[in-house]
């Protein structure tokens, strides 16, 4: 995992979460430019999860390897049915789900941050 890229999720993750946030403030589903952009910070989390995972093949073994699988597996998995959600259910509501993925995403990738350089 290299650290700048992880550091990068996060950021990316925590602005997604607040556009979802002030989507739903505003009583507005979210539109084509905050989708693309969950998209994109999919497309930044596969990235990130590839590297790890062609990392742990090579040898690389973190403190807590079930727990960092499970991580890597969890971020990958939940941007995109949370986009799925919010783009078949268009209410304010979406945003919030964004919001909740992208948190999760920041939390989850900070904690595989954490496992991978405890080692």
């Amino acid at each position: 995992m290299i650290a700048a890229l992880a550091y990068s999720v996060c950021a990316l993750a925590l602005v997604s979460m607040g556009w979802g946030l002030v989507t739903a403030v505003l009583d507005k589903p979210p539109g084509k430019a905050q989708l693309l952009y969950a998209a994109g910070l999919e497309v930044v989390v596969l990235v990130q999860s590839v590297i790890a995972l062609v990392r742990l093949g090579a040898g690389f073994r973190p403190v807590e390897l079930a727990t960092t699988i499970g991580y890597l597996v969890g971020i990958v998995v939940l941007l995109p049915v949370a986009w799925l959600w919010a783009n078949s259910e268009r209410t304010r509501f979406s945003g919030v789900v964004l919001a909740v993925a992208a948190a999760a995403v920041a939390a989850m990738t900070f904690r595989l941050l954490v496992l991978w350089v405890a080692r």
